[in-house]
Formats: structure tokens, C-alpha cells, sequence
């Protein structure tokens, strides 16, 4: 009896044993999960000539990594595992692994490549060739360009809509923007905005596209199926680019020192954030509640609230830091093999 009633207590103990580790099993993974689930900024610094990953959650730059070449343009792939980044000096775009934080590859485009973006299912990489005035298609796999398409003088800024289906690119020097077709790189339509239209994007119903005007101090509202200009708002001083969150559209206003916020719906100003020191790329969080301002004179990534319009935070970055495009992603899961789900597929 006795030793029977030993062997149950060891079994009863192991068992106990066994459930700890188990919870403690499953606490770490919840654990890892969230700290996973965080946005990452990745900031272009173009007089430094370095990408730097910043952990959006404490506003800490957790590492920096040469990308020669003045780089300018960033893009990530959505599920968080690629990042490129146009260097206009090299004329060449870099590929970088986020997970591993390094670049595995470079792809030469020639001209000048600025603006860059992703399509939503990871190929292709669209760059926008400032010198050669057209819209570059680059395969991630092939390292390789895959095709041109006849934009606007000087295109800048590159948008894609969320579905995969349209791409935009910002003609600065044709005062419009270019619409195609994502698959086939037919031209859908132009559409003459202010003046040298920079920045460009998508609402986040996608219904509307955003031209910041450099030349004429305005964004440009404009109907993405319809193809036309529905409004022209107002804003500070040489608009950089501008984004919609939460019903409200910023702007960066680069002479102004200033962010301009914007009710999309009328164009009624709401605010203007005395916050910046020539402010460049700016974007928001994975779940809106932020938006991220790249200074280029100060060297700081600035922390916006999108609902109180209060400057939360700051961190300091490299010389010159630009980050235009689609700089914010959530970090890539941890374990996660890099490059999933990133250049494996076709335009759709």
C-alpha cells in the first residue's frame, strides 16, 4: 500500500510538473506573439547612407545598417520580411532581410530611382525612374527589371492600392498623376493635379488618392475610379507627402516645420502641428492609433497621436533621414522564415 501510495504522489507531482511547464510553455509563446506583433519603422537616412530599424512600441533604434548610394525610398512587403530601398546615387535598389537585418542583394535599374513600393502579394517591386521618366517593374526572385512603363516628367512618389490592382505614381514635373493597370502596366488614365505633385497615396477605403503639391503649397483629392480631382486643399509650406488615419489626413509641410491635418471629407483643417524640423516621410501604424514623421533637419523619427494630435515621442536617427514611402510594417514574426510570402507571386 504504501509504495503504491508513493508511486501515485510521484505521478501526481510529475503531472504538476508537466501543467507548469506547459503554461509556462504557452505564457512564452503569448509572450513572443505580442512582442512579434509590434511595428518596426525602417528609416532611410540619405546623407548617412544607412537603413535603421526602430522598434515603434519604445521608440529605440534597435540596429543600423549601411545602404550606400543616398538612399531615399522604402518599401516593405507585407508580411514584413523584404525591404527595398531606391539608392539614387548607385541607381541601383537594395534588398534587404528584415528578419536578419542585412542586405542580400542589390538590383541595378540605371537612372534615378526614387519613389518605390510593393505590390500587396510581394512581386512586383514598382520604382519610379526620376531620370528616365517611366515606372520600372522588378522582380524580387530575378533581381532583374521586368518592365517599363512610359510615366510623366520626373515621377517621384509611388502608391499602390490595397486590392493590387492599380499602382499611382506622382509625375512631378507633368503636374499630374499616372494611373495603371498593376498586371499589365496599361495606362488607365492621367489626371492633372497642382504643382509638382511629390507624395502620393491611397485613402484607407481606397477610394481616393492624395497628391502632395510642392509647387502650389495644396493636396490634391483625387477620385481613384472616377479619375479626377474632387478637391484642392490647402496646406503649409512645400507639402512632402500625406497620409489618411482615423478619418484625418497629415501632411508634411518640409519649409513649414509643420504637420497639416485634414478632414478628407470636406477638407476642413483641424490642425497644424508646430512639431517638426523639415519634415519628409511620414506614415502610420498597423492599427492607425499613429502616425511617424521623419525630420530631416533634426535627425529624429517623431511619434504623432492620429486621435489627440499630441507628439508622444521622438528618437534620434542617422543624417538625413527621408523614409519616403510605406516605411511602417508589423515586425516579422519571430521563427518566421524570411522572405515568406515575399516575391513569390504575380501582380494580380
Amino acid at each position: 500500500m504504501a509504495a503504491t501510495a508513493a508511486r501515485l504522489a510521484a505521478a501526481r507531482l510529475a503531472a504538476a510538473c508537466l501543467t507548469a511547464v506547459s503554461l509556462t510553455t504557452a505564457l512564452s509563446l503569448v509572450t513572443a506573439s505580442d512582442a512579434a506583433a509590434g511595428d518596426v519603422g525602417y528609416v532611410t537616412s540619405q546623407e548617412a547612407g544607412s537603413l535603421s530599424f526602430v522598434d515603434l512600441d519604445s521608440m529605440t533604434v534597435e540596429k543600423t545598417i549601411a545602404v550606400p548610394g543616398k538612399p531615399a525610398g522604402i518599401a516593405v512587403s507585407r508580411d514584413g520580411t523584404r525591404a527595398y530601398v531606391s539608392q539614387p546615387e548607385s541607381r541601383q535598389i537594395a534588398i534587404v532581410d528584415t528578419v536578419k537585418q542585412e542586405v542580400i542583394g542589390e538590383v541595378k535599374v540605371g537612372g534615378g530611382p526614387l519613389g518605390i513600393a510593393v505590390h500587396p502579394s510581394g512581386s512586383p517591386v514598382y520604382v519610379a525612374d526620376w531620370y528616365s521618366h517611366s515606372l520600372l517593374l522588378v522582380d524580387p526572385e530575378k533581381r532583374a527589371v521586368v518592365g517599363t512603363f512610359e510615366t510623366g516628367q520626373s515621377p517621384s512618389g509611388i502608391a499602390v492600392s490595397d486590392d493590387g490592382s492599380v499602382v499611382v505614381t506622382a509625375d512631378r514635373d507633368s503636374n499630374q498623376l499616372s494611373f495603371f493597370a498593376a498586371k499589365t502596366g496599361e495606362v488607365i488614365a492621367r489626371v492633372v493635379v497642382g504643382e509638382r505633385p511629390f507624395g502620393v497615396s491611397f485613402s484607407e477605403d481606397g477610394t481616393r488618392v492624395y497628391a502632395a503639391n510642392v509647387g502650389s503649397n495644396s493636396v490634391s483629392v483625387v477620385d481613384a475610379r472616377g479619375h479626377f480631382v474632387i478637391r484642392t486643399v490647402p496646406v503649409g509650406s512645400h507639402p512632402y507627402d500625406a497620409v489618411e488615419t482615423k478619418g484625418k489626413v497629415f501632411v508634411t509641410d518640409q519649409y513649414g516645420g509643420t504637420v497639416t491635418v485634414f478632414d478628407p471629407e470636406d477638407g476642413e483643417r483641424l490642425a497644424q502641428l508646430d512639431c517638426c524640423d523639415y519634415p519628409e516621410g511620414i506614415a502610420t501604424g498597423s492599427d492607425g492609433r499613429f502616425v511617424y514623421v521623419a525630420n530631416w533637419f533634426a535627425n529624429t523619427l517623431v511619434k504623432l497621436d492620429a486621435a489627440t494630435l499630441e507628439e508622444i515621442a521622438s528618437v534620434d536617427v542617422p543624417d538625413g533621414p527621408r523614409a519616403f514611402g510605406e516605411f511602417v510594417r508589423a515586425a516579422p514574426t519571430v521563427g518566421s522564415e524570411a522572405g515568406a510570402g515575399a516575391g513569390t507571386g504575380a501582380a494580380k
